[in-house]
């Protein structure tokens, strides 16, 4: 068995490569090249689709070096398979027969089609019915509005389609495409499922939703496992042609895989510019109106756990916060008082706390589950004693108490407690609010030595694909943050910022 695996983790602002032994899954090296975001219109954000292509070449070779450098001996193994992860609703359209595309790749945050989307929202039957099969709200942050304004917008598009060369798909199915020489048009079902065009039930292309969407099903890819056969290499860089590709997962779907949150009840926080968090339901699809979404966690098109051979589905609730690592830029960029992230820490722990003043971060307005836009943030509970370090040390726990809202609505619709909680990204190296995080939640947070943790469930998944089923756990210099305070506190402490967060709803409506 050869022993690398290669992870492509193809985000919104650049692409990372990153080699990892195909035994333990330990990282060896990576490198990550960034890319131009393109906005042509107030609300549009696009990606040029030869700059990712590009960005993905530069960082794959950079990973090589990098590897050559740190490992030489490694550096002559061969490589067993790719994993992917990718943006996830960021979609494109290209032409079948050469590869290129007419329009550039359409990002997750564009707006452009809101209006569209107030339309079908202003139809409460549709509104629900599109709701209850695909798990998502109608939404220009999902992929079928994006398709359908390039059918109906850009008319090399339309040509395509006209002439039956159109090929839709979100970046991983172009990544495929383009890396298999064109010989694969195949998406996985964690990114299928973020499109408005996918059945949670059948595990397919909705007929109905393509009708609404005006999408073709042969312009689409096929619907295949997260973790089985997406094709194989051919000319792709320096890879020997035939290199498999055998795990594929949207960003925040390998985030959990590779914190092995693959029980019922497992969830993870990735700790960004705001905060993803997903909870693992297990195999039943829970619907619940409380304002969060439904998803597939992973497909797995080996044994799974039925023995038979066939697809085991898996799902999770998924919710959002708009702010997590821009509260702290918040107070670097608009304040001043500190010069860099790591500071709030030291500002933080270096005072009293006071339990009446709360802040409330709606800086972009209330997310899950409250969806309210016109929301403003808030500081309540200032008095002539308040210090700058108190004011600081309140931004960081509404980061805390805002995931702790969305886990115990998903810990409600599902009925399943919270078995333990995976944390990740950059500002989960802030050990203040790691802790305080676990003391709200009342649930151990485990914290991995490498917080890259989309790369580790791309090339798990990449592992499982080629039949290495056996259990590789995180490093043992993983962290645990248990919980300090004590119930009744943490009761009063969550009671007291919903309190203020149902007070800045309610005066932003009025």
């Amino acid at each position: 068995m050869a022993s690398l695996l290669v992870a492509i983790d193809q985000g919104t602002t650049g692409t990372q490569v990153a080699f990892h032994d195909t035994e333990t899954l330990a990282p060896l090296a990576h490198a990550k090249a960034e890319f131009r975001q393109v906005f042509p219109e107030p609300g549009w954000v696009e990606h040029v689709p030869s700059d990712i292509w590009e960005s993905l070449t530069q960082a794959y070779h950079l990973a090589r070096a990098a590897l050559a450098r740190r490992h030489p001996t490694r550096a002559r193994d061969t490589v067993a398979a790719i994993g992917i992860t990718n943006q996830r609703e960021t979609c494109l359209a290209w032409n079948k027969e050469t590869g290129e595309s007419p329009y550039n790749a359409i990002v997750w945050q564009d707006r452009r089609t809101a209006d569209a989307c107030d339309a079908l929202r202003a139809d409460a039957a549709g509104a629900k019915s599109l709701r209850a099969a695909t798990g998502l709200v109608c939404d220009p942050y999902f992929s079928g509005t994006k398709m359908q304004w390039l059918l109906n917008n850009v008319e090399g598009v339309r040509t395509l389609a006209q002439h039956g060369r159109l090929c839709l798909g979100t970046i991983d199915a172009w990544l495929v495409w383009r890396m298999t020489g064109g010989k694969s048009f195949v998406t996985d079902h964690t990114n299928a499922s973020r499109t408005l065009l996918y059945s949670l039930a059948s595990g397919d292309w909705h007929d109905d939703l393509l009708a609404r969407f005006d999408v073709a099903r042969d312009q689409l890819p096929r619907v295949v496992p997260s973790i089985g056969d997406f094709g194989v290499t051919l000319g792709f860089l320096d890879l020997p042609d035939g290199t498999p590709i055998t795990g594929v997962l949207g960003d925040q779907q390998a985030a959990l895989f590779g914190q092995d949150a693959e029980r019922p009840g497992d969830a993870k926080i990735t700790y960004g510019t705001g905060a993803f968090l997903l909870m693992h339901t297990g195999t039943e699809i829970v619907h619940a109106d409380d304002g969060l979404l439904t998803t597939v966690a992973c497909a797995d098109g080996g044994s799974g756990t039925s023995g038979t051979g066939g697809v085991v589905r898996t799902f999770a609730r998924e919710g959002a916060a708009f702010i997590a690592g821009a509260a702290v830029q918040f107070v670097r960029d608009t304040f001043g008082w500190i010069s860099n992230s790591a500071e709030i820490e030291a500002k933080a722990v270096s005072c009293v706390r006071d339990p009446g003043l709360v802040f409330v971060p709606a800086l972009a307005g209330l997310p899950a589950p409250w969806w309210n836009p016109r929301a403003r943030g808030a500081l309540l509970g200032l008095s002539r004693g308040t210090t700058k370090e108190q004011i600081m040390r309140a931004i960081l726990e509404s980061v805390a108490l805002q995931n702790t809202v969305l886990l115990g609505l998903m810990a409600k619709s599902s009925g399943l407690p919270l078995a333990r909680v995976g944390v990740d990204g950059g500002a989960s190296q802030n050990d203040f609010l790691m802790q305080f995080q676990a003391d709200v939640l009342q649930c151990t947070l485990r914290r991995p030595e490498h917080v890259e943790t989309t790369s580790r469930g791309a090339v798990k998944a990449a592992r499982y694909g080629l039949g290495l089923r056996t259990a590789v756990s995180q490093d043992d210099r993983s962290r645990d943050f248990a919980p300090r305070m004590s119930k009744t506190d943490a009761a009063k402490t969550n009671a007291a910022w919903q309190k203020a967060v149902r007070f800045v709803d309610e005066f932003s409506r009025n």
